[in-house]
């Protein structure tokens, strides 16, 4: 009785599952599976450990939260397959932007409340609090790369030993934007947290996909992909910079598809100007905008990256200066630290090739040194040139996208560290290509049947010529208010 129980609810829920349109399975897998992540897997920066998200609220509400997030998680694909045509287009946005505020905007106010009314390095990941000081470094005239951490917030953080006290693991576009912020929050009394720029560019990357994608269903989808990734969004919370490269990366390819190559430029300039995991994206769109030119020659091929010199003043505009004043310096923070040979070295940790080696011992300790960036380098550099062939070949956003992400995969898994957030990254780029191959494939044209050359037709007889039709009977005369107006009905039916 039971086994035959257990069958018809298997039978009804496949049955129900693929009546569910495309957005309704994505927000189910994502919605319900971050629901019950929620109670243990899903857990950010508190004031002395880590801590679930439901315990940044106090007791009662932390009950409140989860209801809230199971109850819209189950209820998108229950209202889909119960009303079908009366859960409407914008039923779905308001439905969907309901999850994602749930889960992600109010768990991170409530832990940017919980810092300003407690300690200012509480409740904040230290990558967060560490560009809010270099930009107060560098408003009081100091080189970030060249100042150390000890006399800010950044040495309670808890982490004993903390190598971040020495090093400046960001490139300068990240300080230079706060800069102007933090100097207006100090200079009249306010408490300035980093994630009132991040939490925006949350907000503005998942606005950008209706730019990249088209169709409702697939737009919704993608965005519950993304906005809901159990392997980013919970950073978000914390305060992790993920977010803030993605908008500039998926801005400046929603300008990218539109051609306006000037202007993406300049926005993948500005990813890579923040972070090093994008500064690897732009060999790739130089190679998409040379081949989607189809050049014939060198000449040709240099001018397909006209457009891109802004770009290239920016980003010599960004890193110059302190490549200037101190270049030791910043190839110590930048790239000694992170690779290795820093006189502090950032520790293994995460969950990549490093953490591996690790835990079999072929390396005695955390921050000892090994050849991770040759290795990265090894790995890394036959992928990409892969799909630069690849991307030659048949330029294309999703060819591009796919190229960048799995180059970055490999790149980074086989790096020092290869954290949660950065596979998160990687799951997010990747992201629209499924959506824009699918509808690449559907664009490609019918074949036409051509002769084939060396077979002579024979040409068919003509045709009997058809009966002349009988005469028609002279008109009758018909008064003119007699006569009927046409119907409106199939006007216009040409489309």
């Amino acid at each position: 009785m039971l086994a035959k129980a257990v069958e018809r609810f298997t039978k009804w829920a496949l049955s129900a599952w693929r009546d569910l349109s495309l957005d309704a399975k994505v927000v189910a897998v994502f919605g319900v599976g971050n629901w019950f992540l929620l109670f243990a897997n899903h857990t950010t920066v508190a004031a002395t450990h880590d801590v679930p998200l439901w315990q940044l609220f106090p007791p009662g509400a932390d009950v409140v939260f989860l209801i809230a997030c199971g109850t819209l998680a189950f209820a998108y694909p229950f209202r889909d397959h119960r009303a079908h045509g009366s859960f409407t287009t914008r039923a779905r946005i308001v439905h969907l932007a309901a999850i994602i505020a749930t889960f992600v905007i109010v768990p991170t106010l409530a832990s940017i409340i919980l810092r300003e009314t407690g300690k200012p390095y509480t409740y904040i990941h230290d990558g967060a609090l560490m560009v809010e000081e270099a930009a107060r470094k560098f408003l009081a005239g100091m080189n970030p790369y060249v100042a150390d951490y000890l006399d800010t917030p950044m040495f309670f953080w808890p982490m004993i030993n903390n190598p971040a006290l020495y090093h400046l693991t960001y490139f300068p576009f990240m300080f230079l934007v706060t800069g102007p912020f933090v100097w207006f929050f100090d200079q009249f009394g306010f408490v300035w947290d980093q994630r009132y720029l991040y939490l925006p560019a949350y907000v503005g990357t998942l606005a950008l996909v209706p730019f990249i994608v088209q169709g409702a269903a697939r737009r919704l989808a993608m965005t519950a992909a993304i906005g809901l990734n159990p392997q980013l969004f919970p950073f978000v919370v914390e305060g992790r910079n993920d977010f803030f490269v993605l908008l500039f990366l998926f801005a400046g390819l929603a300008l990218l598809m539109r051609e306006r190559r000037t202007m993406s430029s300049l926005a993948f300039a500005a990813a890579g100007a923040a972070k090093l995991h994008a500064l690897i994206f732009l060999p790739f769109v130089a190679v998409y905008l040379i081949a989607t030119k189809r050049p014939r020659n060198l000449r040709e091929a240099i001018a397909a990256l006209v457009p891109t010199w802004p770009a290239a003043l920016f980003l010599l505009a960004t890193f110059v200066p302190f490549l200037a004043n101190n270049f030791a310096a910043f190839y110590d923070d930048v790239v000694s630290y992170n690779a290795g040979g820093a006189a502090w070295t950032y520790p293994i940790s995460g969950m990549g090739f490093s953490a591996i080696l690790l835990a079999l011992g072929l390396i005695p300790y955390r921050q000892a040194d090994f050849p991770f960036a040759a290795i990265e380098i090894a790995v890394a550099a036959p992928i990409a040139v892969w799909w630069f062939v690849r991307l030659w070949q048949r330029p294309s956003i999703a060819t591009l996208l796919a190229g960048y992400a799995l180059t970055l995969l490999a790149f980074l898994f086989f790096g020092r560290y290869f954290q949660g957030n950065y596979l998160g990254f990687i799951a997010a780029v990747f992201t629209p290509v499924p959506f824009l191959a699918t509808r690449a494939a559907r664009r490609v044209p019918r074949r036409v049947r051509r002769a084939v050359p060396g077979i002579v037709m024979a040409p068919r007889p003509p045709r009997e010529p058809a009966p002349a039709p009988p005469p028609s009977p002279a008109p009758v005369p018909v008064a003119l208010d007699s006569v009927a107006e046409p119907s409106p009905v199939g006007v216009g039916s040409t489309d």
